[in-house]
């Protein structure tokens, strides 16, 4: 048998064979909120076999989400939304992971063809900054100075 299709053990887990499904950004979220569309799309992914499965980008809070229809973690509801369909992924002997979002200075991309989104934000040089009227394409960095003390890993 094929190494892809054996078990593999990481400390406490064991995953049923070593196929993974990458996460698909599916835009489709409300307040952050999963919904049958994603029991939906992520669950068949474990019914078709997946030992893994990725969920789309799930932003730890509202500001950190790469469109407005991203899934979020940042609040209790969203929290409960997440257990029907960890809950059915594990049901199918797979797990669910999240991906978390790395938000840049790029705006929003278009939702299933619904046109630019709305950002009430911009990410430039690691602050917020507002949006100027009727622009979609960011700002580039500015010369301001960096003040602030940033951490390196």
């Amino acid at each position: 048998m094929p190494k892809l299709f054996e078990p593999l053990s990481q400390r406490s887990l064991t995953l049923r064979n070593r196929i993974a499904v990458a996460p698909m950004c599916q835009y489709s979220a409300v307040d952050g909120l999963p919904d049958h569309w994603h029991l939906v799309h992520l669950g068949s992914r474990a019914v078709g076999g997946a030992a893994v499965v990725i969920a789309e980008a799930t932003a730890v809070s509202a500001e950190g989400r790469i469109s407005p229809q991203d899934t979020g973690i940042w609040n209790d509801a969203q929290l409960a939304a997440w257990r029907p369909i960890a809950d059915f992924i594990a049901a199918q002997g797979a797990i669910l992971a999240c991906n978390w979002p790395m938000p840049d200075a790029r705006p929003a991309p278009s939702a299933h063809g619904k046109g630019m989104a709305r950002w009430p934000w911009r990410r430039a040089a690691g602050r917020w900054l507002r949006p100027r009227p009727c622009r979609s394409i960011p700002a580039g960095m500015c010369r301001m100075p960096w003040t602030r003390p940033v951490s390196v890993p």
